[in-house]
């Protein structure tokens, strides 16, 4: 008996997998060499240890203190050039920042934390300013924005950070901190500004800013937080329209103006944020003039009689929910003349309730006895509300809710602040919900289970709103803190929190 033995053959094959590389590259030589002193380069070169691309490196690439030209930048093999187009200030230290420039060629690992330092002097500037940001009243940090010093011996405000760039820059971090390294011994200005056209220099309103309101001596120590937000711009009319109702839109809010038209025309006016509303009525001619003035400006339109409105539309509410200390608020896009309680009907599990009508000039409020866990159907029937020039409401269907104590949740709040005035509101999705004075309890009651944002302001004007600064008058905007963490109210549950704020 024999046996036969079948060999396969086995194919070489390189391994599959391996770790992935996770490195960016290194740089191996840089001319000037790192903190080099008494150089003065026109053309600087850094070798790495791999190939690799760059990334919007144009963009990325901060020079401090900043040129005036931007420099060429190329590259070959494994070497970057950066060709400048001006030659260096004397007895100057600087810093050639990368940031998400440089990346490896097959992984694109980027290169983070990387800046170049070198000097035209003797010895390398080794002083350093750091500290925070904070947007307000929003908290949204934006992207571009830099902070920089001026050198300055006063704060005397003039034109320096409209014509002149920094002399010391740098960006924030994600924990929106800043710090300004190789800073030569003086006094300087510090300012934060969103860079929207990346010409170092703040253009004005369109741009946000931050500044600290004292000269800054950099042997001095400790952290510096400024606040960052949009100047008032000059009042602007951005559109003006009539159809039915004048509505003039500005380029910011509006606190009060008058109007000026013929004394035999009446009207219903209203302001609402950046916009002024005005309806006319007993109109004698086919057409006329008014005139809003707000501070210093006047603007006028042409109304015509033929153009005014047949209908009154009825805004949807600002929640479903209704709390049973409170009565249902209804506005309207136009203003009340009379109502039709008629053809108003409130119902509940198919029974009509009894309900009080209260009416303003351009609300209604339903005041009724609240039974708690139910859903309600409002139904304001066509011409149930009536205004200006025969005008009316079509037919319309409001749906609420309320709900039991069992279900809901509260929110008390212990702050640290003490002898400030301020309010604090709360949010969700960015939508203010409720507000509370500090003078009052600070408590939130009856809240849906949800997740909330709070904030608190610091009314310093006593105004009862946020208030921006102003730069040339050295005004901080007013303060605004956001609770660090979104407060998740469960149903049947006082959540009660301590909130350290230090001003």
């Amino acid at each position: 008996m024999s046996t036969v033995l079948f060999l396969q053959c086995a194919s070489i094959q390189s391994p599959a997998g391996g770790e992935k590389d996770t490195n960016p590259p290194t740089v191996l030589r840089s001319i000037p060499k790192q903190a080099k002193t008494k150089v003065k380069p026109s053309m600087i070169e850094i070798q790495f240890d791999e190939f690799f691309v760059l990334k919007n490196l144009a963009n990325e690439l901060l020079i401090s203190p900043p040129l005036n030209e931007s420099p060429i930048i190329s590259q070959k093999g494994k070497s970057l050039f950066i060709e400048l187009q001006e030659k260096l200030n004397d007895n100057s230290t600087y810093t050639l920042n990368f940031g998400k420039g440089i990346a490896d060629y097959h992984e694109g690992n980027v290169l983070k934390d990387y800046a170049l330092v070198f000097s035209t002097g003797a010895k390398l500037d080794s002083l350093q300013i750091q500290g925070s940001l904070a947007a307000c009243p929003n908290k949204k940090i934006p992207e571009d924005l830099i902070v920089g010093i001026y050198q300055k011996d006063n704060l005397t405000k003039d034109s320096t950070i409209y014509l002149n760039k920094p002399d010391y820059f740098s960006l924030i971090d994600e924990q929106n901190q800043f710090h300004i390294k190789h800073i030569r011994n003086g006094s300087y200005e510090l300012i934060a500004f969103k860079d929207v056209n990346a010409n170092y220099k703040y253009d004005g309103a369109s741009e946000q800013i931050a500044f600290h309101d004292k000269i800054i001596n950099i042997n001095d120590s400790g952290a510096y937080k400024i606040w960052l937000f949009s100047e008032e711009d000059t009042l602007k009319l951005l559109d003006n329209k009539d159809n039915g109702r004048i509505h003039w839109a500005y380029n910011k809010e509006i606190d009060t103006a008058t109007f000026h038209t013929d004394t035999t025309l009446k009207y219903f006016s209203k302001i609402k944020k950046d916009s002024l509303f005005l309806w006319p009525y007993n109109m004698s001619s086919d057409s006329a003039y008014v005139w809003a003035k707000v501070g210093q400006r006047c603007d006028s339109i042409l109304i015509k009689k033929d153009s005014l409105k047949r209908n009154i539309n009825i805004l949807p509410l600002s929640s479903d929910y209704l709390k049973d200390s409170e009565n249902l608020h209804l506005n309207t896009a136009a203003p009340i003349t009379s109502i039709d309680s008629s053809k108003i009907e409130l119902i509940a599990d198919s029974v009509q309730i009894d309900f009080t009508l209260i009416k303003g000039d351009f609300t209604l409020d339903i005041e009724f006895e609240h039974l708690v866990n139910k859903e309600y159907n409002l139904i304001m029937h066509q011409g149930a509300i009536k205004g200006l020039n025969k005008s009316e409401n079509d037919s319309t269907n409001i749906y609420f809710y309320t709900k039991g104590e069992s279900v809901l949740a509260g929110l008390k709040i212990n702050t640290t602040l003490k002898d400030t005035v301020y309010f604090i509101e709360l949010l969700k999705e960015g939508v203010i919900l409720e507000t509370i004075d500090a003078g009052k309890p600070l408590y939130f009651e009856k809240l849906l289970p949800a997740r909330y944002e709070m904030r608190l302001i610091v009314d310093s004007n006593q105004d009862g709103k946020w208030t921006a600064g102003n730069y040339f008058e050295n005004v901080l905007p007013e303060k605004v803190y956001y609770y660090p963490e979104l407060i998740n109210l469960r149903a049947n549950w006082e959540l009660e929190v301590d909130w350290e704020i230090n001003p």
